[in-house]
């Protein structure tokens, strides 16, 4: 019996191709691929600036760096959500504050989001920036949070790691292609084998701002530059004749080894291609999934904003494990048996160790109850129609 994971990778010919491509090139990092794969990204998305990177942990990193994110500043995450989300500010000696999500659609709570923000004040230490995240695909509530950016004078960082290809309206009916970085300053993507595009790892981070772009580029490669008209020392780079020294560069800040290969940028490129049937058909799966499990006493779905576009990167679904009267292991083991696999996601932030031990603020009450219901089920473009009937079928023995 084939099993199922709840994610996997697409990978054509014409991925091979391009990939094979690249091996034969001059270059293989620090090429033309990389640059390529960032313009195809800004076409795709209407970002002004987009700057590859290692991966979506990278990235997010990467932006804390550029917004000046430092040691004892306050940063506000959502509870739900993979580490990464509040580790890239904590590698910056910040200080993460918990807000709970809606309990609804699942992303960051703006109104509990407010309360943290408002409390912060009062204490005089302000937040710093927020990093929403586009929980599964759907998006934050953009519209919300801008209005907080302006209100509280924040750097707003989105995690869309979920979400490339989903759009949100606001209420004057303007669109926002996620990625777009109109209202962020800041928007992240990863491109993990799971993730809508994969370049096996690696991330990309959007931005409005060409000086942000150029801070993320020098954080992304060492603090490193070559350009002469950022020089700083005139003295070193340039000869007593006034020519350029051409072996010299210059460390301008402490930056990293952040850098995307050539080989995967290919990849990226190759696969951008197919964005837009790779989200219609997560979008056929979830909702085959809510039609077929709609009268299931036992399982309910989150709910989809009318606004939005969802990208459905997850279908999670939230099952009453108490009144069906099995464990969740106890599910998640007869649907492996039957080849099916599930994850959650997540365990909320701040019951982890490492955040349990050094947690002060936290809004959590949804985010607990989430957690308790939660179980993703296999999403990706490769389920047959046969595969989503063994599901269905699976899940209404099971779950029942």
């Amino acid at each position: 019996m084939k099993f199922l994971p709840y994610g996997h990778q697409q990978i054509t010919q014409a991925d091979i191709d391009a990939v094979i491509k690249t091996l034969k090139s001059d270059f293989l990092t620090q090429g033309s691929a990389v640059t390529g794969f960032e313009k195809d990204f800004c076409s795709l998305t209407g970002a002004a600036h987009a700057v590859a990177c290692s991966s979506g942990t990278a990235a997010l990193h990467l932006a804390m760096l550029a917004a000046g994110v430092k040691e004892n500043d306050r940063v506000v995450v959502p509870a739900v959500t993979f580490a990464a989300s509040a580790n890239c500010a904590r590698f910056n000696k910040a200080e993460i504050l918990f807000a709970d999500i809606d309990p609804q659609n699942l992303t960051m709570s703006p109104t509990s989001c407010e309360k943290l923000l408002q409390k912060a004040q009062k204490q005089n230490r302000p937040v710093k920036a927020i990093v929403t995240v586009d929980f599964a695909g759907h998006p934050c509530d953009m519209t919300a949070f801008a209005s907080l950016k302006d209100k509280y004078n924040l750097v707003w960082i989105q995690d869309a790691c979920h979400s490339l290809g989903a759009k949100w309206s606001d209420e004057k009916d303007t669109i926002y292609k996620i990625g777009q970085s109109v209202l962020p300053d800041f928007t992240i993507f990863s491109f993990h084998p799971v993730k809508h595009v994969t370049t096996g790892e690696g991330g990309m981070v959007t931005t409005p701002s060409s000086l942000m772009a150029k801070s993320l580029k020098l954080f992304r490669s060492h603090g490193i530059t070559k350009n002469r008209d950022e020089f700083i020392n005139d003295k070193l780079a340039y000869d007593e004749k006034g020519n350029l020294n051409p072996w010299y560069y210059e460390m301008q800040s402490l930056g990293y080894n952040y850098r995307i290969t050539d080989i995967q940028a290919a990849l990226g490129s190759s696969q951008l291609q197919r964005l837009p049937e790779f989200v219609e058909r997560r979008v056929h799966i979830a909702e085959f999934y809510r039609r077929q499990l709609k009268d299931n006493k036992f399982i309910e779905f989150p709910f989809v904003e009318s606004r939005v576009k969802h990208a459905w990167h997850l279908v999670v679904m939230l099952i009453d494990f108490a009144g069906l009267g099995k464990s969740r292991a106890e599910v998640m083991s007869e649907l492996k048996s039957r080849g099916i696999g599930t994850q959650v996601h997540y365990i909320p932030v701040p019951l982890l160790p490492y955040y349990a031990s050094i947690t002060r603020e936290c809004e959590m009450k949804n985010s607990i109850a989430y957690y308790q219901k939660a179980l993703s089920f296999p999403c990706y473009p490769d389920l047959s129609e046969e595969d989503l009937a063994r599901i269905i079928d699976a899940v209404k023995e099971i779950i029942k």
